[in-house]
């Protein structure tokens, strides 16, 4: 017998039927416009032609499509292709006559949906961090009998179809440019966001960057460093507002000079409302520190973000004002593994007469040197424990009905600097 029934099936029946392919449709739908004698005809000829009518064929008729769209509608890699309006009359159809795919049977069961969304830019999959912090909140889902799908979001949007939609119980997003457009959009459609980061409402968790940044600050005065070169800063993301909080606090208890401070951002950003962002997050002494630095000429470096190779030109084109003509000794602090990779490198090829570590430092601060073993290790770096964040990022996952009491809820995991001598 046959699987499904296509659109030449329903020739057939009504042809044995004698009656039309509508009324074929309609009986099968169950949707009480067909008379009583007429379903019992149709259904009579579906059996003498050996047919089975299945919920799923009843729900196709229905909503007026096909098997294999009401198939897409409930898988979490497809259902991103079927148009919203279309997917919604699906589920409604489904509702009324009962129809249940396994997935949907397993989210009754468990009183909610086991699908959660991992929602990363599509240009983070390439980026081993990412990567690596995506396998472990995978796993950890995995061993909580969760279903974790990789929902990549475009360059055009702000969040999948997936993450919006009912079969979704809970959404984990990164913090970047979108999130407050993104907790808007899961929050009218009732689906529950965690975040890898901070925002305001949404529960949060991240690495304690604040105290890396201590810790590093700390020691790039303990060594000498006469300018400290802080990496770009955006309100968008917390961490930027983590590293200055981190650089404030040792700066207000240091006893001895005080060294240079360089400081990039965008030429849209709003000091005023960058400053309320900070004091917003709690990052009290990062406010304060980025006002003073507004009112130093020269101490902020006003420029568009830029990626891999326009940052380390950016940067070896003031190192070379700043070591090279100046002999300043400089501390690179704000720079991700795979861009500090890359400076190191262009030093090392470019400016073999710098000593790294001393008259040039260089940190990152995602410790991606254990996935890319083929380098020497020299990077100093901050780790933490990836598998924690993903336990801490389920955890809020788990808790809907405390939501209301606890919106702002902030966890955060223990970092380590990791000291091979760059800095």
């Amino acid at each position: 017998m046959k699987k499904s029934i296509s659109n030449r099936d329903v020739e057939r029946i009504a042809q044995h039927a004698g009656v039309n392919t509508d009324q074929v449709r309609g009986a099968l739908a169950l949707n009480g416009q067909v008379s009583a004698d007429t379903v019992e005809r149709v259904m009579a000829s579906a059996r003498a032609l050996r047919y089975t009518i299945s919920a799923r064929d009843r729900v196709a008729m229905a909503a007026d499509t096909s098997v294999a769209t009401v198939n897409r509608a409930y898988r979490p890699d497809a259902r991103h292709l079927v148009r919203p309006d279309l997917l919604r009359r699906i589920e409604a159809e489904a509702g009324r006559l009962g129809y249940t795919p396994d997935l949907v049977a397993q989210a009754r069961r468990n009183h909610g949906s086991p699908i959660v969304a991992l929602c990363v830019d599509m240009e983070q999959l390439f980026n081993p961090y990412h990567a690596q912090m995506l396998y472990h909140l995978m796993q950890t889902f995995l061993q909580r009998d969760r279903h974790p799908v990789i929902t990549p979001i475009t360059t055009d949007r702000a969040l999948p179809e997936l993450a919006q939609s009912g079969v979704t119980s809970s959404v984990v997003l990164w913090e970047g440019r979108q999130t407050r457009e993104q907790v808007k959009l899961l929050a009218a459609t009732g689906r529950q966001a965690v975040l890898i980061g901070r925002h305001q409402g949404v529960p949060s968790a991240a690495p304690d960057w604040v105290t890396a940044s201590e810790i590093l600050t700390r020691c790039a005065l303990d060594r000498g460093y006469d300018l400290l070169h802080l990496g770009y800063f955006s309100p968008d993301h917390w961490l930027p507002g983590a590293r200055l909080e981190g650089v404030a606090r040792v700066l207000a208890s240091h006893p001895g000079p005080r060294p240079q401070l360089h400081l990039s951002t965008d030429p849209k950003l709003d000091p005023a409302e960058a400053v309320t962002t900070l004091r917003r997050r709690a990052q009290y002494q990062a406010a304060a520190l980025f006002e003073e630095l507004s009112s130093i000429p020269g101490a902020i470096d006003v420029r568009g973000a830029q990626r891999g190779p326009g940052i380390t030109d950016e940067l070896m084109n003031g190192l070379d004002g700043w070591i090279g003509e100046h002999g300043r000794r400089v501390a690179v602090l704000g720079l991700s593994d795979m861009t500090a990779r890359g400076l190191l490198h262009r030093l090392q090829t470019e400016r073999p007469a710098w000593e790294v570590g001393r008259q040039v430092g260089v940190v990152g601060y995602d410790n991606i040197e254990p996935l890319l073993s083929y380098l020497d290790p020299v990077l100093t770096t901050v780790a933490y424990d990836m598998s924690a964040l993903a336990h801490l990022v389920a955890d809020l996952t788990l808790i809907p009905e405390q939501r209301e009491q606890w919106p702002d809820a902030f966890a955060v995991v223990p970092t380590t600097v990791v000291d091979r001598q760059s800095l």
